[in-house]
C-alpha cells in the first residue's frame, strides 16, 4: 500500500474520480447514500460493473492509507436511481469515528481497483 499513498501524496486527484459525501444522521443511523452523479462518475470508469451486479451489491475495498486499516463494504443501487453502501458500512463507520456533518471523501484509485479515503492533504486536477 505504501506504493499507493507516495503516488496519492505527491500526484493531483482526477475530480471525477472522487465521491464526496456529507453524513447526515441517516447516513450514520443506517446505510450511507452517495451521491448519485459521483458515484456514477466512477462506476463508468471502474469498468465492468453491472446494474444487475450493483442491485445484489458488489463488494468493494476502502482503504484508510493514514491508519493502514482496510474495509469491505458492499456497493450497492436500489431501482437505479439510489447508490449505497450496505454490508461493511456499519463497521467502517464506527472504525473511524465519523459523526454527523463530516464529508466522508473516497477516490477511486483504478490501478489497485480500490477507493482510498482521503482523510490526508491532497489536491485536484
Amino acid at each position: 500500500m505504501a506504493d499507493i499513498g507516495s503516488f496519492l501524496f505527491s500526484h493531483p486527484l482526477d475530480p471525477a474520480l472522487i465521491i464526496s459525501k456529507q453524513l447526515t444522521k441517516s447516513d450514520l443511523e443506517g446505510n450511507v447514500k452517495l451521491p448519485k452523479q459521483q458515484t456514477e462518475s466512477v462506476l463508468m470508469r471502474m469498468g465492468g460493473v453491472t446494474a444487475f451486479e450493483l442491485q445484489n451489491g458488489k463488494e468493494v475495498v476502502v482503504s484508510d492509507l493514514v491508519e493502514g486499516d482496510e474495509y469491505r463494504v458492499t456497493l450497492r443501487c436500489l431501482n437505479n436511481t439510489a447508490y449505497y453502501f450496505g454490508d461493511g458500512w456499519c463497521t467502517m463507520k464506527h472504525s473511524l469515528d465519523l459523526e454527523e456533518g463530516e464529508t466522508l471523501k473516497l477516490y477511486w484509485y483504478q490501478d489497485q481497483k480500490i477507493f482510498v479515503i482521503l482523510n490526508f492533504k491532497h489536491t485536484v486536477l
